[in-house]
């Protein structure tokens, strides 16, 4: 994927800013800045762009019947820079399923490109992206009740007079913001994906389940049902069993999606967007997840996340500076030579004070990521002084 820039004005907690898309792009930030208004809002980019028929024809005014077959060129002749970039944000309120009024002035622009690149890029192949929302837990257990047309129909099913007006403005209206509304779907799609080609991320899905999830994940072809198996033969002297998800761990819920999407639809040159990887994982799992992510954005695969992890970070700062190692730090240190990472590769951004800065990267320093250690130093700070303070009122007068 090429790197591209955005910029982004008046959308949620966001004011103004830009950032770049890379192999890897990071959002860093405080809660409440803005971060996932713009992967959901990147999220609507990439869709648009690779479902030409209900994307962006979608956003040209409407054309002759005659002309819809020749979608190409209908976009080449047709859709403008600025066209798109006005459409796309007029539509970000659907997106969100909000209302026009929150977004009134919201703004969520391609920019870097001129008309020609623009109109070259809306010609390259592109992959739909996959995102896995901050909500992924709640959703693995309840996707079937969260089902819009399942709900929906469930409501009208049980009254006496049925207003079939109203149940298709419900069964086709979401009640979730864009992304969340697709990976409801996607879940409810599980045993039809599965019985598909597979992934090309076999040996990393294997290796979520070894070294992150402990166990062995499995989707019933008949039910839909989420099974997990512990790689742990014996627990206090009996056997383990297998178990739905819904009483496994909440690091096991939460790695779920991402094991399926590995294995079973991931493809190099695809998007894999993830709203905190870090949720519910250990200190000591966030740091494989960094390294994970980094195979498999060597290995192909684009990624996108939103984090609040100080450990992620650092983690990708020390596969940076590795970048500089001659293989002795590496292999000292135990990290394989396809989770190095180099600078080009990455983007990282603050969110913060209502707006997007990008990091500074260099191969030397990683992501000088201060919004997280201004928090940890005044924490050492403050624990500094509460614990010598209370250790000199324990001491007797004339005490060293």
């Amino acid at each position: 994927m090429e790197n591209l820039t955005f910029a982004v004005e008046n959308l949620g907690a966001i004011r103004s800013g830009e950032f770049t898309q890379k192999p890897l792009t990071i959002f860093c930030g405080p809660n409440n800045s803005g971060k996932t208004w713009a992967m959901y809002s990147l999220y609507y980019h990439h869709y648009t762009m690779t479902t030409s028929r209900q994307g962006i024809v979608g956003l040209l005014e409407q054309k002759p019947a005659s002309r819809q077959e020749g979608i190409a060129g209908l976009l080449e002749q047709e859709l403008t820079l600025a066209d798109y970039n006005r459409k796309i944000s007029a539509k970000l309120a659907d997106m969100f399923n909000t209302s026009l009024a929150l977004l009134a002035n919201a703004g969520f622009r391609l920019a870097g490109l001129n008309e020609t690149e623009f109109r070259q890029y809306l010609a390259r192949t592109k992959t739909a992206p996959f995102l896995m929302p901050a909500e992924r837990n709640g959703l693995h257990l309840f996707f079937r009740e969260l089902s819009t047309r399942r709900t929906a129909l469930l409501h009208y099913a049980s009254k006496e007079d049925i207003d079939l007006g109203q149940l298709l403005r419900d069964v086709i209206h979401s009640r979730y913001a864009m992304p969340i509304a697709h990976y409801i779907d996607w879940l409810n799609q599980l045993p039809e994906i599965q019985r598909g080609p597979s992934g090309a991320f076999h040996e990393q899905a294997l290796e979520l389940q070894k070294q992150l999830a402990g166990g062995a994940y499995r989707v019933e072809r008949s039910t839909g049902n989420i099974r997990f198996k512990p790689h742990q033969r014996t627990r206090a002297g009996a056997p383990t069993q297998s178990m739905g998800l819904h009483v496994a761990s909440s690091t096991v819920k939460s790695l779920f999606g991402l094991w399926f999407y590995l294995e079973n639809q991931a493809q190099p040159g695809d998007l894999l967007m993830i709203d905190e990887p870090e949720l519910n994982i250990h200190p000591e799992n966030q740091r494989k997840v960094a390294r994970l992510l980094a195979r498999l954005v060597n290995a192909g695969l684009n990624i996108v996340i939103s984090t609040h992890s100080d450990y992620i970070v650092r983690e990708f700062n020390n596969l940076l500076m590795l970048s500089q190692d001659d293989g002795a730090l590496r292999k000292k240190h135990k990290y394989a030579e396809d989770e190095i990472l180099k600078v080009e590769q990455v983007s990282a951004c603050l969110f913060d004070n209502r707006t997007i800065a990008a990091f500074e990267l260099t191969p030397e320093d990683g992501i000088y990521a201060s919004t997280f250690d201004h928090v940890i130093e005044d924490l050492n700070q403050v624990n500094d002084d509460i614990y010598y303070s209370l250790l000199e009122s324990r001491l007797e007068p004339g005490d060293d």
